[in-house]
């Protein structure tokens, strides 16, 4: 596939299907094999698959039925076949992809689980002990370890609409305070990201060749779509919040307006293209209606991204929110 799109040959992209069909025969019969299915072969495979699928969009959900499978098969192999070597890499290179998917579906994700908190943490740690590490990827794991919880979030809101009016009392403010302590995070998490980049960017830390384990070249790309990421999750737990709590309406939407300015911003000044995360117009202050929140995927055939392109790694760099598009709608008056 990536020769076909380098090339813009179409048989390449031919045998690639081909190749693709083959390799899901292979995956079906090596899962229905109890010593391999839990293998990292087997996850490695599936992972692999996955990414040609969001390529190439052979069907509209096909990559959800892929993250689907591999959420199964990293809950049977269990956090700790992730703690290190080659199952600790496989789990960095989809649990971005696990947030997109969970959000798309409507669903919590199971990584904000508390043993899979744990495992986030120690991966943390585990960097922090290795002669490359940085505050950044520390900053970074720790924004992870709070937007993981978004999916949850988003699920328990839509629950509490759907409930009695006894149930949402009883509910909502529960909600409501976990909604805002993680915002809190996000904001702080956001603050010292944007503080420590501008000192370097500023020239008052020395210049080296890698910045941790990041070559300094691709640091400008990947220290704007972490930002991209954070302010992303801002962006929809003030949304949650306005559906929660239309009180606090004005204060969340001034502060909407601010970070989707500075997202844009960000997007206009770097080279590279990126998904359209800005939400349309909601309802103007002062004539609040009935707003639902609207969480799109943007991996479908009309937005995917060929291989030669870095889409993935912006999925991954932005912890997954660059793959949807999150819109806060008004129904009409109330």
């Amino acid at each position: 596939m990536y020769a076909g799109s380098r090339h813009n040959d179409p048989h390449y992209l031919d045998a690639g299907r081909e190749l693709y069909s083959s390799a899901m025969r292979g995956l079906s019969r090596t899962l229905n094999n109890v010593s391999k299915a839990t293998s990292d072969e087997t996850l490695a495979t599936a992972i692999t698959l996955a990414i040609y699928e969001m390529h190439s969009c052979t069907s509209e959900d096909g990559w959800m039925h892929h993250a689907a499978g591999i959420r199964a098969l990293m809950q049977l192999r269990g956090p700790e076949m992730h703690l290190d070597g080659f199952g600790c890499a496989l789990y960095i290179a989809f649990r971005n992809t696990l947030v997109t998917s969970a959000l798309v579906n409507g669903d919590e994700c199971f990584l904000e689980e508390p043993k899979w908190q744990a495992l986030n943490e120690h991966i943390a740690a585990e960097n922090a002990k290795q002669p490359d590490s940085s505050v950044y990827t520390d900053i970074t794991e720790r924004a992870f370890r709070e937007i993981v919880k978004l999916p949850g979030f988003v699920k328990q809101m839509r629950n509490i609409q759907g409930a009695s009016l006894h149930m949402q009392k009883r509910r909502r403010p529960v909600l409501l305070r976990g909604i805002l302590a993680t915002r809190a995070s996000l904001r702080g998490i956001h603050t010292e990201f944007s503080m420590t980049v501008s000192t370097l960017r500023a020239g008052r830390e020395p210049k080296t060749d890698f910045i941790g384990p990041i070559p300094y070249h691709f640091f400008d790309g990947f220290s704007t779509l972490s930002m991209q990421g954070i302010r992303s999750g801002i962006l929809l737990l003030n949304y949650l919040i306005i559906l929660l709590d239309p009180s606090q309406r004005p204060a969340a939407e001034a502060e909407n307006r601010i970070v989707t300015h500075r997202m844009q911003a960000a997007r206009g000044s770097g080279s590279r293209k990126s998904f359209d995360q800005s939400s349309p117009p909601i309802t103007p202050p002062g004539s609040p209606g009935r707003p639902h929140l609207m969480i799109e995927s943007r991996v479908t055939p009309e937005t995917r991204q060929p291989p030669t392109s870095d889409w993935m790694d912006r999925l991954a760099t932005t912890m997954g929110m660059e793959g949807v598009r999150i819109s806060l709608i008004d129904d009409g008056p109330a």
